[in-house]
């Protein structure tokens, strides 16, 4: 440090954040990234961007290059930075010795990030444009004759709800079993979204439930085909339409095409992407024709699959479109052996057979426990606190098991009802993150991608903190955690008598039962448990509501 480096005994913010926008046109889409420097008093001294991954390994650099050329004022260094990541304040420990790195909120940075969010959106509304590097003009006016067709054949007046949805395959493209959601059966937001399986729909629709009720939830990847009003879109993109002459079926029927990602954050369409929905627009008027079966198959009835030839301006197209979706019909198997029969093990309303699904259970842990997954693991039974308390509470085995139902087991039932501390929850997150990851790798587990995203992000601190949180204890595990913390030996039968007969004064009954400390605890009531998630199934079929 020189003399005119001088330290300020203040201390700086730094973070590390995607960008609340794309970059386009470099083949597929990504978020840059961004490093922040600022001070104490809120000003940003300097910032580093890049692609994805790129940055941490640059950190050092980027605070010593803020250091001796910040944006503002003279050259000075701070006596500490304060970082809400771990791996960037390990990062410049190693590169900045004698620095003091902490590690905390940084509420700083999320002010930042938020003001760009709010410039960028309204930077957006005056660029905005149909057209990109690789959609040109014929591309979009194929798009536009697709969207035209879809609108006038009214399909939010024949598919009953936004959860009536279509099974989805393109084989040219890559397109397996996506989810196809009409919406607009209220007369409002008319239009497309696509997912790329059922399971994705499942959380989105989970998500959207949780957010009405002012939870915060995470959303799925997914596309949405909008038909929005003419005099509501910004005035570049009228005059874009009116100079290419591009077809519209009416005031109401202008089409948007958006992609949404896990943060909401929305980017322009990739040219594949257009074209699915172009050949789905062609598609499903066709299909729609067939009202009555629709309906019937929709209710339980036959099936209907039809596959349709369609000519996109990117050629020709076999379109798939199977109504129900085919991982919704009832006489679809898995197809592969021990996740085969722990799905067989399902019958609707009937208790699973521990003694039949222990051994499969068990059988699969030990392959996990040999797969490269496992590699960084070094404990890979956290995963049966999920397999049993999916057993006991959803009548579900890891086949069956939903992304709303492991994030209900993950932040409330074990926090509720297993006596772990709260150091473990990293464990507990990193190994059943390992064990979906096996799960989709090994045999294409449908909802492990789902699945993956509950148990991603924040989910260590979010169950860190609820294990934590005595307010969220059951009895059995407020009494049990508060013999520990008193210091007696909850490991064995006699701790816990000793401890009981210091809070009732009383030896603990011996038809009472102990659990074994660090298990599951066992749900009493079964049927209320089947009752449970009898009552979700038919609250997900009921599901009317327009999105």
């Amino acid at each position: 440090m020189t003399s005119k480096q001088k330290r300020a005994g203040v201390e700086w913010v730094g973070g590390l954040v995607s960008m609340p926008a794309y970059v386009t046109g470099e083949g597929t889409p990504y978020r840059p990234e961004a490093l922040f420097w600022m001070s104490a008093d809120g000003a940003v001294l300097g910032h580093t961007a890049g692609k994805p991954g790129e940055l941490i390994g640059l950190a050092a650099e980027s605070l010593r290059s803020t250091i001796e050329r910040p944006i503002f004022g003279q050259p000075h260094a701070p006596q500490r930075v304060r970082v809400a990541s771990a791996e960037l304040a390990e990062a410049l420990r190693a590169g900045h010795a004698g620095l003091e790195v902490v590690c905390a909120p940084t509420p700083e940075i999320d002010a930042v990030l938020a003001a760009m969010r709010e410039q960028m959106n309204e930077d957006a509304e005056t660029e905005q444009s149909y057209l990109s590097p690789e959609l040109g003009p014929a591309a979009i006016a194929a798009l536009f004759h697709a969207a035209a067709k879809l609108f006038r054949s009214k399909p939010w007046k024949i598919v009953p709800s936004s959860d009536s949805i279509f099974s989805v395959t393109i084989e040219q493209l890559g397109v397996k079993a996506a989810a196809l959601s009409v919406i607009g059966q209220q007369g409002q937001s008319l239009g497309l979204i696509v997912f790329s399986g059922v399971d994705d729909f499942e959380a989105y629709a989970d998500a959207a439930d949780a957010n009405e009720h002012g939870e915060e939830s995470e959303m799925p990847p997914h596309f949405v085909l909008n038909f929005e009003r003419g005099a509501d879109l910004s005035a570049a993109l009228r005059k874009e339409i009116a100079e290419h002459h591009w077809e519209v079926a009416g005031a109401q029927a202008y089409p948007w095409l958006l992609a949404v990602d896990e943060d909401l954050v929305a980017r322009p369409p990739t040219a594949e992407e257009v074209t699915i929905i172009e050949a789905i627009a062609l598609a499903l008027p066709k299909v729609l024709e067939d009202k009555q079966a629709l309906l019937a198959a929709w209710n339980g009835g036959e099936a209907v699959s039809r596959t349709l030839s369609v000519h996109t301006h990117a050629g020709d197209l076999d379109v798939l479109l199977r109504v129900p979706h085919e991982q919704n019909t009832a006489d679809d198997k898995l197809p592969y052996d021990v996740l085969a029969d722990l799905g067989e093990l399902v019958q609707q309303g009937e208790e699973i057979d521990p003694e039949a699904r222990r051994p499969l259970e068990d059988e699969l842990v030990r392959r996990f426990e040999d797969s490269p997954e496992a590699k960084g693991v070094t404990d890979v039974q956290a995963c049966h606190f999920v397999m049993d308390l999916a057993a006991d509470y959803f009548g579900a085995t890891i086949a069956t098991l939903g992304p709303k139902e492991l994030r209900e087991i993950v932040f409330e039932i074990i926090p509720r009802k297993v006596s772990i501390d709260a150091s473990t929850a990293s464990w507990i997150i990193e190994d059943n993150r390992a064990f979906y990851a096996f799960l989709k790798r090994e045999f294409g587990l449908p909802q492990a991608g789902a699945c993956l995203r509950v148990l991603g992000g924040d989910a260590v601190k979010k169950l860190a903190a609820a294990l934590s949180d005595k307010s969220k204890f059951g009895m059995a595990k407020s009494l049990f955690m508060g013999g520990r913390e008193a210091g007696f030996d909850m490991e064995s039968r006699e701790g816990i008598e000793a401890w009981m007969r210091v809070r009732q004064s009383q030896p603990l009954p011996a038809s009472i039962g102990l659990p074994s400390p660090g298990a599951p605890a066992r749900t009493g009531d079964k049927a209320a448990a089947r009752t449970k998630k009898n009552q979700r199934k038919a609250a997900r079929k009921a599901r009317k509501r327009n999105r």
